[in-house]
């Protein structure tokens, strides 16, 4: 984490299959959960699809101290899998279908590497091997293997090193996951590659030589005087044609997001006290039910998912936070704040240890406290106590933002894929409509240069903490010594007494906060500020749809100018046997017409697998 090299290789990965490896050893059932958010993390960090990556449930040989370890491990392998799926569906849901077919594996890494390095050739690197094999995993190699063999793993034979690495191979899955791995090679790694290689292979050539043989032939045959004249009025019309169904389709995609835009300024303005971000899911709902766009279904489910995923970021490193404090143990073990800087963890840990050797820990932490501070040192302790619930505001801020950061990459990367599937849906469909609207020009939209979806998201999160501290007054009772005459003496002799008198002091009076509504109140102030969150977005939004709408006016402009030009140097060459040229030129058309269709047709059926 933080590494800058290891995250530029992972953009480059998104055409790369993956192997995601999950703990089988760890048995804590907090640690478990822990490990599935952490697994779902690197599969957001990691982008695309998970149909192309393989899970392995590693370290899967512990079962096999269980008396009926194959039950035990069956019971495992059939939990994991489910769980590992419930938790991906419930965070990307884009993925639903995918995840629904996802592979979960199981393999023992260490003891199907032994195996392999007990076959190598050094005798030396193979025996340093064998110990391990027989230190570790006696457990994997068969008993009738193990009886045979010399206590001294020097003096095993090559055969009795074969027979382990046999045994350990079978034993850790090794063959099954290589197989597992193979098929998932041959199944996934064409669909992933193939259509990006004919993207480019269009985007470079494809449409070029389309646009020309379609244009070409058609501008010749159209080239004759009285027909030149038709082809230019209509090249007039289909201008007309395609700004108004341009204008029509994009009207009809920023309907939603304009009716955001409106919906937050109304909130920003106090006009209204909608739930901005429930209504993006509204707004999201209804662009669903409209054609074409109701092909979608789950891949638009990031565009207004990103708000939960921050509460629920802030939420898991509060809870923390709390727990330690009601504790009065410091554990910031969990996925999110892993993510984090960890000399700032560190610190946040420190002023924790802090706070609870104060005494802001269990019964003060979860009911909070009312102290009144009489003596200097007490007062001292107060305000000790102050400065460090102020401090911790401060260690939160700064890990949290690094959290907010870490989900900020990963939510903008979400919904720049679902932002693109949109608009890869919007451009299949004006690009039908465009050719149907004008057959013979091969009106292309190459989705690699039009998609150019900018990231930039930066939100920002500020909390304030601490409680005031007010001076108040409380009556001391003070013994004062007196003299007084006593009777005894005949009123001569004096004697010391001591009277009872009340002064007025002052004291340092606070109501120290419960960890509940310490922790309550910086959600609340975190939820405050999604109105402004939502606003950001919904601008972003239009500005891509509007910069979209711009490349998609220019394209298809260029290309029918392109056009006009082929038909207006067709008609200058024109010649006294048009007739003749035009016989030649007619099957040609309709080759170029098939060599159309064929390109469009292979980019389409890949698209569909």
């Amino acid at each position: 984490m933080g590494d800058q090299g290891n995250a530029d290789v992972i953009k480059q990965c998104r055409e790369a299959l993956c192997i995601v490896t999950y703990n089988s050893a760890e048995t804590d059932a907090h640690k478990v959960k822990s490990l599935l958010q952490e697994v779902v993390q690197q599969v957001k960090d990691l982008g695309g699809s998970p149909a192309r990556m393989l899970f392995t449930l590693n370290r899967i040989d512990v079962f096999r101290a269980d008396k009926n370890w194959p039950e035990t491990e069956n019971r495992f392998v059939e939990k994991a899998r489910r769980d590992i799926k419930n938790e991906l569906t419930e965070q990307l849901q884009e993925y639903t279908e995918d995840i629904e077919k996802l592979q979960v594996v199981k393999l023992s890494t260490w003891p199907a590497l032994l195996a392999l390095q007990i076959q190598n050739n050094d005798d030396i690197y193979s025996a340093e091997a064998c110990k391990k094999a027989d230190n570790n995993f006696n457990g994997l190699i068969d008993e009738n293997i193990l009886e045979v063999l010399p206590r001294n793993v020097q003096k095993w034979s090559r055969h009795d090193r074969n027979r382990v690495a046999e045994a350990l191979w079978k034993k850790s899955y090794a063959e099954e996951f290589q197989q597992n791995l193979r098929e998932h090679i041959t199944q996934h790694f064409p669909q992933l590659v193939i259509p990006q290689i004919i993207e480019r292979f269009n985007r470079a050539a494809g449409n070029a030589v389309t646009e020309w043989a379609t244009q070409t032939t058609t501008a010749i045959l159209n080239s004759s005087e009285a027909l030149y004249q038709q082809e230019c009025k209509k090249i007039s019309d289909i201008r007309s044609s395609l700004k108004q169904f341009l204008e029509t389709s994009d009207a009809n995609l920023k309907q939603p997001f304009e009716k955001l835009d409106t919906k937050v300024k109304q909130v920003l303005g106090k006009q209204s006290e909608d739930d901005v971000v429930k209504y993006i899911r509204t707004i999201i709902s209804e662009l669903q039910q409209v054609e074409p766009y109701d092909e979608l279904r789950e891949k638009l489910f990031p565009l207004y998912s990103w708000e939960n995923e921050f509460q629920k970021g802030i939420n898991q490193v509060l809870e923390a936070v709390a727990k330690s404090l009601e504790t009065g143990r410091v554990d910031l073990d969990s996925p999110n704040l892993k993510r984090a800087n960890v000399l700032n963890v560190n610190l946040l840990a420190r002023n924790l240890n802090r706070l609870v050797g104060l005494g802001y820990k269990a019964s003060v932490a979860k009911e909070g406290k009312t102290m009144e501070a009489r003596t200097e040192a007490e007062k001292n302790k107060l305000k000790q106590l102050n400065e460090e619930l102020n401090e911790l505001a401060i260690h939160l801020n700064i890990v949290i933002q690094d959290v907010l950061k870490q989900i900020s990459t990963q939510e903008s990367n979400r919904i720049h894929e679902a932002v693109s599937e949109l608009f890869r849906c919007h451009l299949s469909y004006f690009e039908n409509e465009a050719n149907d609207i004008a057959p013979n020009i091969a009106i292309k939209f190459p989705e690699s240069e039009l998609i150019k979806v900018e990231t930039d998201f930066t939100f920002n999160f500020r909390f304030k903490a601490g409680f005031p501290i007010t001076k108040g007054n409380w009556e001391e009772a003070v013994q004062v010594p007196r003299q007084k005459r006593t009777w005894y003496t005949l009123w001569i002799g004096k004697k010391t007494i001591y009277e009872t008198e009340y002064r007025t002091r002052s004291s340092d009076n606070a109501d120290l906060p419960s960890v509940d509504n310490l922790l309550e109140g910086w959600v609340m102030q975190a939820k405050g500020e999604d109105s402004e969150r939502v606003n950001q977005v919904a601008s972003w939004f239009l500005e891509q749809i509007d910069c979209l709408k711009k490349n998609v006016d220019k394209v298809q402009s260029d290309i029918l100018d392109r056009y006009q030009e082929r038909l207006d140097k067709a008609h200058q060459e024109i010649t006294l046997d048009y007739e003749k040229q035009r016989n030649v030129w007619q099957p040609m058309q309709q080759k170029a017409q098939n060599l159309a269709e064929e390109f469009s047709s292979l980019e389409q059926v890949w698209k569909v697998k």
